[in-house]
């Protein structure tokens, strides 16, 4: 079939209208995860920044201790670079506790070393967020399906994993995706026994222990987290 001038000018553009539709659905997919109600990524979730606040920068602030372990394997024993302290706020008196889960695969290896590099993942991708402009992995501890606690950001520094709420708010993330998988008996005694340990070192009520979809419209941290942590408010936290 022969095609006139015009029609040959008319394919060509729907041509590209389409390639440019289909490259903003990819782009939309690729960033998809604990920031949104979408868990289809498999990628780490999109966890919302701590940007420097100029408005926040000369605010005394009396800090966390930088160096508590609750027992955690250490940061260094797992992270492949430094945090950027030119890219984060300094944490302010905690006031939350906010649980997640990573939002990626299901993952219910008990490996040590599949945790870790697990970890490492989700850092470098936090770290290429906003043109590069984050400081580190945006949550502060990290339990897997072992039940096993990690270091994760150090709290001195504020974390970057629920938008516009992250001042004196302590990130715990559950390495797995709990829309995907279930929650397990050692993750939920590890998620308890450290909500509690930092309830009692920070002085946070029950009341402030939530889920990242208690504070916005995310399926974070999946609905078998979620349901767990109910359980463990309602009944395990004192």
């Amino acid at each position: 079939m022969v095609y006139s001038n015009n029609e040959n000018l008319n394919s060509e553009r729907a041509k590209g209208t389409t390639a440019r539709r289909t490259f903003m659905l990819a782009s939309a997919l690729f960033i998809v995860g604990c920031g949104t109600k979408k868990v289809t990524s498999t990628l780490p979730s999109p966890i919302w920044s701590g940007l420097p606040d100029p408005q926040l920068a000369e605010v005394p602030v009396i800090l966390p201790e930088p160096t508590i372990s609750l027992g955690a394997i250490s940061r260094g024993s797992w992270a492949q670079g430094q945090p950027i302290p030119r890219n984060m706020n300094r944490m302010l008196p905690t006031r939350y506790i906010t649980i997640h889960h990573d939002g990626m695969t299901k993952f219910i290896s008990t490996s040590k070393n599949k945790a870790a590099n697990r970890l490492e993942t989700i850092r470098k991708s936090h770290l290429r967020r906003d043109g590069g402009r984050w400081g580190d992995i945006g949550y502060h501890f990290a339990i897997d399906p072992a039940g096993r606690l990690w270091q994760a950001r150090p709290l001195t520094w504020q974390g970057a994993h629920v938008r516009a709420k992250n001042e004196g708010n302590i990130g715990v993330v559950v390495l797995g995706n709990y829309e995907r998988q279930s929650v397990n008996r050692a993750q939920l005694a590890a998620v308890t026994s450290t909500l509690q340990l930092l309830m009692n070192k920070y002085k946070v009520p029950v009341s402030k222990v939530r889920t990242h979809q208690e504070w916005a419209a995310t399926a974070c941290p999946g609905k078998s987290l979620q349901q767990a942590m109910v359980g463990i408010r309602g009944r395990a936290l004192i």
